[in-house]
């Protein structure tokens, strides 16, 4: 019987790759979760003590294509950060250098409204422009601003959108999580103007201009991301034990979505990563359907009322973690290629289960950080570092990342920008 399970298993790996289209080494009989990064620093900005400055923390890093935007937070001096936008290019293989632009906040219509300065807003993009919602003003309290404000980065320009007037809307708060769905939004949790954690989820519906609400959440975290059309959180209520929230949104739906959790160790014998606040959680793929949650850095997370994250040494998390999720739907679109139409990770999974492997859905790998592959002899730093509070999105290859800057284990503003390639 072993003999003739081997042997299924080798035609099977062949019948994976050659789906593939020439996408040599893809084993059905090897787990699929295991991810390589390489950390490349891609700028430095000094601490300068001005609102402008660039050390700064709890602000927004946006990508919209071959740009990323950093807009509001709070700067090294303690300071707001203005509502101007600082952006540069990401490094190519024909351009390494990456040009930086500053841009004053100008509306789009003459006279019309601009964003005020903010830190702990939630913000993502949509479509080619930036939506930016909600944060805290110079006071520490929270913006009262129903507006979605829009940013056109082709026009340098912001404009707001309201919603129609009496209907039901979210309340104001900071720190939430917004993604696009589509052409609309999708805003989860956060906390009030008296610093009550949220865990509302709404929709919003831009050809009506109006909100709807969904199933709360389980729980409150900063650890949230939007992938395949649902929503996934991660919390922790203990060292020992997280659990992973997600809610499949279909708007057309008969039965309204409901959450499914699924808990997973986080002990010394058990990969997976500790508890954490503030830190990454990023959709992300590396190609053939394979898709996974990237979990980095973040403040360390108090799991009984003894235990002091600032306590720790250091208060941050240094480690990053990938979270296999289950593998894109067979399919086939007329502006897809073969291998993406395919999905051979799709075809790998469905083969596994029938040859009584585990597909690996929804488990758990520590990232393998590597050395920049250009440098003997690494000059300054080749790592973030413990961190958190940071900016960060995926880039629009939807495999590496872009980080700037964050609060380091000193407690201060770091100024630096990071390139995250993953493989």
């Amino acid at each position: 019987m072993a003999e003739i399970a081997a042997g299924v298993v080798a035609a099977e790996q062949v019948v994976s790759t050659t789906v593939q289209a020439g996408a040599a080494g893809y084993a059905v009989g090897k787990p699929s979760n295991g991810l390589s990064a390489t950390f490349s620093q891609l700028a430095t900005a000094s601490p300068d003590g001005t609102s402008n400055s660039l050390a700064r923390s709890n602000h927004s890093l946006t990508v919209v294509g071959d740009r990323a935007y950093i807009f509001g937070g709070q700067t090294d001096a303690g300071k707001l950060a203005t509502n101007h936008v600082h952006s540069f290019a990401l490094p190519t293989k024909d351009k390494a250098q990456a040009d930086y632009h500053l841009t004053p906040a100008i509306a789009l219509a003459e006279g019309g409204p601009v964003p005020q300065s903010r830190r702990s807003h939630s913000a993502c993009a949509l479509g080619g422009r930036i939506a930016v919602f909600g944060g805290v003003d110079e006071s520490g309290s929270t913006i009262v601003d129903p507006a979605i404000w829009l940013y056109d980065p082709q026009k340098s320009a912001w404009e707001a959108t309201l919603p129609e007037p009496s209907t039901t809307a979210p309340a104001a708060r900071s720190t939430a999580s917004l993604f696009s769905d589509s052409e609309d939004l999708l805003l989860y949790g956060g906390k009030d103007g008296h610093g009550t954690p949220l865990v509302d989820v709404w929709i919003f519906v831009f050809s009506t201009r109006t909100w709807a609400r969904l199933p709360d959440a389980p729980a409150s975290t900063t650890s949230a991301a939007f992938a395949g059309g649902s929503l996934y959180l991660i919390s922790a209520t203990d060292a020992l034990s997280s659990a992973l929230h997600h809610l499949s949104i279909t708007i057309e739906a008969e039965e309204p979505p409901s959450w499914d959790t699924v808990q997973f160790p986080t002990n010394p014998l058990t990969p997976g990563p500790r508890p954490r606040e503030n830190g990454g959680l990023l959709h992300v793929t590396t190609g053939f359907g394979r898709q996974y949650l990237l979990y980095l850095l973040g403040d360390r997370q108090p799991t009984s009322p003894s235990e002091s994250a600032e306590a720790a040494s250091p208060p941050q998390w240094s480690d990053m973690w990938s979270l296999q999720l289950p593998a894109s739907h067979v399919s086939v679109e007329r502006t897809t290629t073969f291998s993406e139409a395919i999905k051979p990770a799709k075809i790998k999974d469905a083969i596994r289960s029938k040859l009584g492997y585990d597909a690996g859905t929804f488990t758990w790998a520590e990232v393998d950080v590597k050395p920049p592959g250009d440098l003997a002899e690494p000059e300054g730093k080749v790592h973030p570092g413990p961190r958190s509070s940071f900016g960060c999105d995926v880039l629009a290859n939807r495999k590496d990342v872009a980080l700037w800057g964050g609060i380091n284990a000193k407690g201060e503003q770091e100024g630096d920008g990071w390139i995250i390639q993953l493989e």
